[in-house]
């Protein structure tokens, strides 16, 4: 059982706040908890510990010469205690020097060249520091994948391979070659070669990695080609559409036309919206003579003549307000 709380005395609630809570926990025999809610309920601001230290005359006059945290480092206690002593004598703070250090142009040179991190150790600065002043230069990161190109980087594209290129620059090859193109730069010694009916015929025979080897090309021209005389590619899994196949669309079901090219029926769906074709398969609208039909016999029997669902029937039965029947009216003979 729960001991009664003894109740407070009016020589306890005078008291409250005069000396700390822990010492009047101590001397009322009280819990802390219950000294402290008591007080708040009062509306009783709580008695500040004031610091037993005595200062000398010595030790005042370092106050205020340097942070609080390094005074109570030389006197041996606390920053509160200094804290509190300093505002006290009304003593102001250490005032905060920033010293200007201005960049030169050997820093200016480095930045870029190594990582920001490195160059702040280096510097005596803070990354942010290099950072910022990397941005007002213009200066790209050197770990940044999307990094500015700069003009040295910019005059050596199209001089050499781009793999080549991109390895030397430590960039990735989509990106080197996607700016080569913005900028309307050829590639480098490219060569408009044309494509015999001898090398055609071998893009439905071999992968596109074994004709481009063979035929001293890239795998990406290999592939562009193809997909321009819809070739199909029988060694991927991702082949391009034929126009038998794209002829079929429209004219049977997707899943008619999935299961007859061997395709996914998500895939055929897919292409038919894309080539802007109707779905076969789906029914048209409600018919006047269908209309007519509703209600005169049981939605079962209406959904077999019509080829049409059960819920398909129900549902346009209830839209147009037709009370419907039900199955043992009619019984199966």
């Amino acid at each position: 059982m729960n001991t009664p709380q003894r109740r407070w005395t009016a020589s306890e609630i005078k008291m409250l706040g005069r000396y700390s809570d822990a010492e009047l926990a101590r001397r009322f025999r009280r819990p802390l908890r219950q000294v402290q809610r008591k007080r708040n309920a009062l509306h009783i601001p709580p008695r500040h510990q004031v610091s037993k230290r005595k200062w000398t005359p010595s030790e005042e006059r370092l106050l205020g010469t340097a942070t609080d945290m390094v005074i109570a480092a030389r006197l041996g206690c606390s920053a509160t205690t200094v804290n509190q002593h300093r505002l006290q004598l009304g003593i102001s703070h250490y005032p905060r020097i920033y010293y200007s250090k201005r960049w030169t142009a050997q820093e200016d040179a480095q930045l870029g060249q190594r990582p920001d991190k490195e160059l702040a150790g280096i510097f005596h600065r803070t990354p942010a520091a290099i950072k910022h002043r990397r941005y007002v230069l213009g200066i790209s990161n050197p770990e940044c994948k999307n990094r500015r190109y700069t003009e040295p980087e910019i005059k050596l594209l199209g001089t050499m391979p781009d793999d080549h290129l991109a390895l030397q620059l430590r960039r990735m090859l989509s990106g080197l070659m996607a700016k080569r193109i913005k900028l309307g730069i050829p590639k480098f010694q490219a060569q408009n070669r044309y494509w015999s009916p001898k090398e055609i015929a071998l893009l439905d025979k071999l992968p596109d990695a074994t004709v481009a080897r063979q035929l001293g090309r890239t795998r990406e021209a290999v592939k562009i080609f193809r997909n321009r005389l819809k070739i199909a590619n029988l060694h991927s899994k991702r082949r391009c559409w034929t126009l038998d196949e794209d002829r079929l669309l429209g004219k049977m079901p997707d899943a008619a036309v999935a299961g007859r090219i061997g395709r996914d029926l998500h895939a055929v769906s897919r292409r038919r919206k894309h080539l802007k074709l109707k779905d076969p398969s789906r029914r048209a609208f409600w018919t006047p003579a269908e209309d007519r039909l509703l209600g005169t016999k049981p939605d079962a029997y209406i959904a077999w003549d019509l080829h049409r669902t059960v819920a398909a029937v129900a549902n346009r039965r209830r839209h147009i307000n037709i009370p419907g029947l039900k199955l043992a009216r009619f019984p199966i003979q």
